[in-house]
Order: C-alpha cells, then structure tokens, then sequence
C-alpha cells in the first residue's frame, strides 16, 4: 500500500528574525496549515528547508513547536552553512531560495508538489479544493494573493483568522501589474506571474521534468515568473483558480517594498485598475498603452545593458544594490525571450538540481 501523501507543501526558512518577526509569521502560517488538514482530512507533507542556519540559535526542529501535526506529516532538511557559502552574494543574503525550494522539491514524496513562502496561509476554500484530490497531472496551478494585516497573529481559531483575513485585506495581487507584461509575444499567453512564488503547484512528474526551480540568480528574483513559463513550455495548461481559493501573505516591512508604496501607483492599481470589469474600454485601452510603453521601455533598457551592463555590474558589485537588482531582471528577461523564442530549452537547471547527492540531516516530526 502506498502511504505517500497527496501533496507536498515544501517552504524555506531560518530561525532568526528574518524581516521582523519572520519566525512568528511562520509559527501562524504552519499552526493554520495544521487545522485545515484536520478540518478537510488533508493527506499532506510538509517540508520545512532550514537554510544556512545560525549557529547561535536552536534549529526550527526544535524552535517550532507543534505537538499536533493533524493530517500532516512534517519533514525538517537542514541545509548547512558548508552549502551556503557555495554561493556569492553570502554577506547579503542568509537564504538562496531556489536552491532551498530545489532541495525540498527534490525529496518532495506526494503526487503533487506546492512552493511557497514561510508566511502565507490559504483560504479554507482552497484547502478544501486541494483536499478534494482532483487536481490534474496535465495542469499547473495559480492563486490570487492577498497581503493582510499583521494583527492576524493575535487571532486564535481557523475560522476567526480566516473571517479576519476577509475583512483586513492591505493589498490585492489579482492581475498581473499592468506596466510588466512579461514578454509581448503575441503567440504565446501573458500568464498570472504576480506573486507566482507565493503559490505555484503541480505534479512531482513535472516537477522532475523541469528540474525544479530554475536557479537564474541567488536572489530568486523573477524566478518564479520564469517557472511559470517553463510550466506552460513543458506542455501543462495554466489554471487560475477563483477568487476565494486565494492565498493570504502576513503584511510586514520588506526592502523589496516599493519606494511609492501607499502613493500613486499603488491607488491606482488596487483602487482604480483592478475594480474596473476585464471586458471594459477604459480597461482595454490601458492594457495596450500599457504594452506599448513597456515595449518602448524594454528596447531602450536591453540596449543600455547590452551595451554597459557587464561593466557597470562589475563596477558595482559592493556598491550599487539597486542596480545589481535591476540588472538580474535584464538577465531573467533575456532568459525568458530564449525559452520562448525556442533559442534555448524550458529545462534550466542541470541534473544535479536539489544536491542529490547530500545526504541532508533529516527529522521527521512523525
């Protein structure tokens, strides 16, 4: 009899006080995890990668807690800091989130596998959908996110956390940011990217079949834009799911944060474009002003990386933390244009992608 679950849920993390408060966002998001499972009889595996971690604390093993793990079975691979510094970029970044994905997904046991982060948590529409095991071999799923008040970790019960996300949604990711389309081909579909590395689920087959998340930059940025058109060019079908099968992330302080955050692009993205109807004019108009802006814009960006790129990152490498970021965007975009151009293969990583071969420290909670 296999006793494999049906799906494996795989999050990275560390115990430290990773963008305030961190730790505690995952306790909440985890401890949620677990009554869903025991309200919807869920046949789960939770992977808890701990990355690179400090040596001055106890491991996650051991800091979270859980004496009831309900339908869940949780698996903790510790990562040590001998695999970190592997990477550059180390006096930046405690996590190489790709590479932490990569080894959970690699040692994933279910049918199907989901990434996501250490703080989101999921509708109970969601989780019951999962639960009700029809997902599809052939597709590859998506979920609108929801940034919620940080409060939410004063609330106790499932259904008063979930009736409190509801009614304290910050901000919404329900279409992908109309200055970003990602590519402009008109032969290939503008998929729901934004926030794709807050829930993105499909088949362990095809997970294996891409060679799991594509490791383009240590930063994981705009890698799971990138996965997501790796997903569509290995042949699986796109699925949005509803609007109440949606994701809820924990709001917190983020130097990703936009500079105009709470001004006017941010209103006029959740206050105005997002409330307008898909098939309306005024939506539509915006739409391909919008595409024309970002071809214009795009043209002139590729010519002056092209150009100067290569040098000015190098000039910069310890200086220019903006810039550095802005260049790793130029580079995941050259990427995609080849994967969809067919100038190169959907199949990013090589073989070795999860470390294989490391015989991780593992510790099963049950």
């Amino acid at each position: 009899m296999n006793n494999d679950p049906y799906i494996s849920i795989v999050i990275t993390a560390r115990n430290d006080d990773y963008q305030k408060g961190g730790f505690d966002r995952m306790r909440m998001a985890v401890d949620t995890l677990v009554l869903q499972s025991k309200k919807y009889n869920l046949s789960a595996e939770l992977i808890i990668v701990d990355w690179n971690p400090p040596k001055d604390r106890p491991l996650l093993k051991d800091a979270l807690i859980l004496k009831d793990t309900g339908f869940i079975k949780v698996k903790f691979i510790v990562v040590p800091n001998q695999i970190h510094k592997g990477y550059n970029s180390i006096e930046r970044i405690n996590i190489i989130n790709p590479a932490a994905f990569n080894v959970g997904i690699r040692r994933a046991k279910g049918s199907f596998i989901m990434a996501t982060n250490s703080d989101i948590m999921f509708s109970n529409e969601l989780m019951e959908y999962i639960a009700s095991k029809d997902l599809r071999e052939d597709s590859f799923y998506r979920a609108f996110r929801y940034d919620i008040d940080r409060n939410v970790l004063r609330v106790n019960s499932l259904n008063e956390r979930m009736n409190f996300c509801k009614n304290n949604i910050v901000q919404v990711f329900s279409e992908n940011s109309i200055l970003l389309h990602p590519h402009g081909l008109h032969h290939h579909p503008v998929l729901q990217t934004d926030c794709g590395g807050d829930f993105i689920l499909f088949s362990r087959n095809n997970w294996h079949k891409i060679h799991g998340y594509p490791e383009t930059n240590n930063l994981g940025l705009a890698s799971d834009v990138l996965l997501c058109y790796m997903a569509y060019l290995s042949g699986l079908k796109e699925v949005v799911l509803g609007k109440s099968m949606r994701v809820y992330h924990i709001d917190h302080e983020s130097r990703w944060r936009c500079k105009d955050e709470g001004g006017l692009v941010h209103i006029f993205r959740n206050k105005v474009y997002n409330r307008l109807k898909s098939g309306s004019l005024i939506k539509k108009i915006i739409k391909k002003t919008s595409l024309i802006f970002r071809k214009t814009f795009d043209f002139f960006e590729n010519l002056f990386y092209k150009q100067f790129g290569t040098f000015l990152k190098y000039r910069s490498k310890n200086k220019s933390w903006d810039f550095n970021v802005k260049y790793l965007i130029f580079e995941h975009r050259r990427t995609l244009f080849s994967m969809l151009r067919g100038e190169r293969s959907y199949v990013y990583n090589g073989e070795n992608w999860g470390f294989p071969k490391e015989n991780f420290k593992e510790f099963n909670l049950n």
